[in-house]
């Protein structure tokens, strides 16, 4: 089932695993919209991103929720081990995967509207679930410094805020750049989603 798409539907949806200290999520949410605000046409009401906060992580499906990832038009997943253990996230990437995405004029028909980021460094020879290494991720690139993106790639944008603070608008300005490229390049069909209709993709088998 699909809605009509609105004006006010934010641009991408932030899908990150819950901790207790969610700072470090909450600050990089308000850069990525803010710098995604200076690159895409906002209407009146309209919010750069949407961001679950609720406390529990994964208590239950809000309204609020099921709208946001069955309207968005693009899904930025913090990948990090407590991300591809969660049952939440597995089934955040799972509603988003259902929905159809349609290249404009001049996009590529092969693109995904799923941006996989490192968020955490992954522990060497971790399998990753299978939705999600089919899925090329987000890498900076054309940055004046070539060590900013090796940093990305060993630290992640977390590890980043603690070892290498110059890289971290770099990369999250890069990545505001991807979203808004691809919010003008494709159309992602909304749906109208149920929580009775989710499931999680990460612990599905091949």
């Amino acid at each position: 089932m699909r809605e009509v798409a609105s004006s006010a539907d934010p641009v991408f949806f932030l899908s990150y695993a819950h901790s207790p200290n969610g700072r470090p999520v909450a600050k990089f949410f308000r850069d990525l919209s803010e710098m995604l605000a200076e690159l895409v046409d906002l209407k009146a009401g309209a919010e750069p991103g949407f961001m679950d906060t609720s406390i529990s992580g994964g208590g239950r499906w809000t309204g609020e929720l099921l709208s946001a990832v069955g309207t968005c038009k693009v899904f930025v997943a913090l990948l990090s081990m407590p991300y591809l253990t969660s049952e939440w996230c597995g089934m955040e990437w799972y509603a988003f995967a259902q929905r159809v995405i349609q290249a404009r004029v001049g996009g590529s028909e092969h693109q995904t509207a799923i941006v996989p980021v490192i968020w955490a460094p992954l522990p060497a020879g971790v399998e990753t679930p299978d939705a999600v290494s089919a899925i090329q991720r987000f890498a900076p690139e054309g940055l004046p410094d070539p060590e900013i993106a090796k940093l990305y790639q060993e630290e992640g944008v977390l590890g980043l805020t603690k070892v290498a603070k110059d890289a971290y608008e770099p990369v999250v300005w890069r990545l505001a750049q991807r979203v808004a490229d691809i919010a003008h390049s494709h159309v992602v069909e909304p749906r109208v989603l149920q929580h009775t209709d989710l499931r999680d993709i990460f612990r599905e088998a091949p």
